[in-house]
């Protein structure tokens, strides 16, 4: 009887679930604060290293880097799972959740980080592409027109979500492995949220500033999604 996975196969899932985790794990944001602004940004806001809150702390310019750079930590892992081990369909949801674990704890900045919005992202972008035509519009579209980060997220999570099932109800480019995943993300990224959903249904959620004034700025109150 041949064994399920070969000693190759064996070495390449470890490499890749580890990898994932601690790729995931660099901590973009802490970085760009404190190497390019000399700024703890767990000293600042909501104390978290994501996207809104570099924004808030550091500007505009700081805050792409960031989201992209964290976008990234979930993209690569997962597309190298796929095309490396795509026999083992689990392995490439292992590596997508653990480079979202490795951001929203990472090892190098004492288990801190951000939600996880840009990183899930990233993953599902790499696993299930076809969802991300209806993910990516919708939330941007939210905070273009409600300035609300949280909102945006979770918009463009539940976005991903209608994507992969409009696809996989079509027949294209997403089974029903793939629309599990995203709804097992959607899940976690409103776990993540709790806190701005309140602040959502209150009415004191804060939102970005007016599109005419997108320099950022440092305050410490932020409440923001990341």
């Amino acid at each position: 009887m041949e064994p399920l996975v070969t000693v190759v196969e064996g070495v390449q899932i470890a490499c890749l679930t580890v990898g994932a985790y601690l790729f995931g794990a660099i901590p973009v944001g802490w970085l760009v604060c404190r190497v390019g602004f000399g700024v703890d940004i767990f000293q600042h806001g909501s104390g978290r290293s994501g996207t809104t809150n570099v924004y808030r702390t550091a500007g505009k310019g700081a805050a792409i880097i960031v989201f992209c750079g964290d976008l990234l930590k979930g993209f690569v892992p997962a597309l190298l799972a796929r095309v490396l081990v795509a026999e083992f369909q689990l392995v490439p949801v292992m590596v997508a959740v653990l480079a979202t674990v490795g951001h929203n704890w990472s090892v190098f900045i004492g288990l801190r980080g951000g939600r996880g919005v840009a990183t899930s992202w990233g993953s599902v972008m790499a696993l299930v592409p076809a969802a991300a035509l209806v993910g990516i519009p919708l939330g941007l579209l939210t905070v273009v027109i409600g300035r609300y980060v949280s909102l945006a997220s979770l918009a463009g999570a539940v976005g991903f979500l209608i994507g992969g099932i409009i696809f996989y109800a079509l027949g294209f480019g997403v089974d029903g492995f793939g629309v599990a995943l995203i709804a097992g993300f959607v899940i976690f990224l409103f776990s993540q949220h709790l806190d701005n959903l309140q602040r959502l249904i209150a009415g004191n959620e804060r939102r970005l500033a007016p599109w005419t004034d997108m320099s950022g700025s440092r305050d410490s109150s932020d409440h923001g999604s990341s």
